[in-house]
């Protein structure tokens, strides 16, 4: 499994609690279009289909 950046982790982490992709771009200063892409590769990476999947994996422990 590749791992993930900092930045995908914190994307992935906020998107886990439940955060929408504008709350979440709100927070760190960053584009919707920047989530949407973290998201996209935190998926792929860890094998995932959808947030409800990314809450507890242990790749966000």
């Amino acid at each position: 499994m590749t791992e993930l950046t900092y930045s995908e982790r914190r994307v992935a982490t906020l998107a886990a609690c439940g955060h929408s992709n504008r709350a979440i771009a709100m927070r760190l200063h960053i584009t919707v279009s920047t989530v949407e892409q973290h998201l996209t590769r935190v998926y792929r990476k860890l094998a995932v289909s959808s947030r409800t999947e990314l809450k507890g994996h242990q790749a966000l422990v």
